[in-house]
């Protein structure tokens, strides 16, 4: 339940930060809004498939959409272990 809840909150976080809304997102994947609502709403993950669609049109990683750290940014683990 943790991933669904993150990727609820991060889907609509960034969908509104861009000032989108769910209709504009659904016709950019050519999905049906209502399936936009259904994972904002915590009913579903989506596919794969789904996040990877949404997260392209939305210019983030699936990384950044389901919550977790950026590609870019480097693990605390591996900082570390480079300075040691």
């Amino acid at each position: 339940m943790v991933l669904l809840d993150t990727i609820n909150k991060q889907l609509k976080k960034i969908r509104t930060t861009l000032k989108m809304t769910q209709k504009q997102l659904a016709d950019l994947v050519h999905m049906d809004e209502s399936m936009i609502n259904k994972i904002e709403n915590g009913h579903s993950t989506g596919s794969i498939r789904t996040l990877t669609k949404l997260a392209a049109a939305l210019g983030v990683s699936i990384a950044e959409l389901i919550g977790e750290q950026s590609p870019e940014q480097p693990e605390e683990d591996d900082v570390q272990t480079r300075t040691q």
